[in-house]
């Protein structure tokens, strides 16, 4: 005879929106993190989870990633819902950038544009430090 458990397990699914919308937000907690922090003597950066769901240095994070190429942002988004501390989404979240990366990339892209599209003064100098430790943070597949 066997036991039925006392429930089923399921993978609860997202929309591909939720996820672009929740990198963004990693993301920008990553930069934020990277310009407090700082680059280490040492090369190891971990992020403060404290401030994951309210970043620190929010507007100089969007000037900074509205200042790089698209392909190192979207890297940074990925990297940022990564690092995020496991909820089980990750495993679904890498599959999804295995499985439809074009996919990601253009929910990635129509969000950033919706967000952040307006106009945004960028005329503060970039700390050219934080710029190479986010190209060592989200190095390219």
């Amino acid at each position: 005879m066997t036991i039925r458990p006392f429930y089923e397990p399921r993978i609860l699914e997202m929309r591909l929106e939720k996820y672009a919308e929740i990198a963004i937000d990693r993301g920008l907690w990553l930069v934020g993190e990277v310009l407090v922090q700082g680059p280490s003597k040492d090369g190891e950066f971990v992020p403060d989870p404290c401030y994951v769901y309210k970043p620190r240095h929010l507007e100089a994070a969007i000037i900074e990633l509205r200042g790089i190429s698209e392909d190192l942002r979207h890297r940074i988004f990925i990297a940022g819902f990564l690092k995020l501390p496991d909820n089980g989404a990750q495993a679904t979240f890498r599959r999804l950038c295995e499985t439809h990366t074009k996919m990601l990339h253009e929910a990635l892209r129509a969000e950033w544009k919706r967000r952040y599209g307006k106009m945004i003064d960028v005329s503060n100098v970039r700390r050219a430090a934080a710029i190479e430790l986010l190209h060592k943070l989200a190095p390219p597949r």
